[in-house]
């Protein structure tokens, strides 16, 4: 499968000014989410599979005590691309329907 181009500084930049729960580390879209429980987070972690799978895109994530960390980049262009805001926006609307009482 072809994979879209690395996403140029100011138009991920643009990007994170709409969404300020993200950003960007060592050229990776991070999320950081932290969750009543670890139960809540386990759950998180299994909800965002679907997306994953129907994308074809799948982030690094660390389950810890109550905290959830999603890393996104496309690892064939080593940077992050369309493919991966839109799992963030995947994401997010994820978490606004599903886990919005979860969150700490």
């Amino acid at each position: 499968m072809s994979r879209p181009d690395a996403l140029d500084p100011a138009a991920t930049a643009a990007w994170l000014s709409d969404h300020p729960a993200w950003s960007v580390e060592e050229g990776h879209l991070v999320r950081v989410l932290r969750l009543r429980s670890y139960r809540d987070g386990a759950r998180l972690v299994g909800a965002q599979v679907d997306l994953a799978e129907r994308l074809d895109h799948h982030p690094v994530v660390t389950v810890g005590f109550r905290e959830v960390r999603l890393e996104l980049w496309t690892h064939d262009r080593d940077a992050v691309t369309t493919l991966d805001l839109a799992y963030a926006e995947g994401f997010e609307e994820l978490v606004a329907t599903l886990f919005a009482d979860a969150l700490a």
